[in-house]
């Protein structure tokens, strides 16, 4: 628990991905990664810290991506052995962006207004 409290002062200059593609962590379809990108992750030196960040951060219900290795399943199986903080203010993201989505915003004005990216617009709408 203590790693996930702490993780935002991390140092990820020394990541295994810096300036790798993104999208080879977020496959489509929620594919797996090719196995040397994951490679990567196994060999990493802030692996966990990376994982932290996703726990930490991402809105579980719309976890998507690999991070330090870790699939959403993955996350999803040791969240629930965690006692990590519920935060609303993600969920109500979601609730928001999927209601101006139906009242016709497009995806780019719904990440703008939300500050967030295009992609977890998308995610929020699964």
């Amino acid at each position: 628990m203590a790693l996930i409290e702490t993780s935002s002062t991390s140092d990820f200059s020394g990541a295994a991905c810096r300036g790798s593609d993104v999208d080879l962590y977020h496959p489509s379809d929620r594919q797996r990664p090719q196995p040397e990108t994951l490679a990567g992750c196994a060999r990493c030196g802030v692996r966990l810290d990376c994982l932290a960040v996703a726990l930490r951060a991402e809105d579980p219900q719309a976890r998507s991506g690999w991070y330090g290795g870790f699939g959403p399943e993955d996350r999803d199986a040791i969240a629930a052995l965690l006692p990590l903080p519920r935060d609303e203010a993600l969920s109500d993201r979601v609730r928001t962006a999927r209601r101006l989505v139906d009242d016709g915003w497009l995806i780019n004005d719904v990440a703008e207004l939300l500050g967030c990216s295009r992609r977890t617009v998308q995610r929020y709408l699964r």
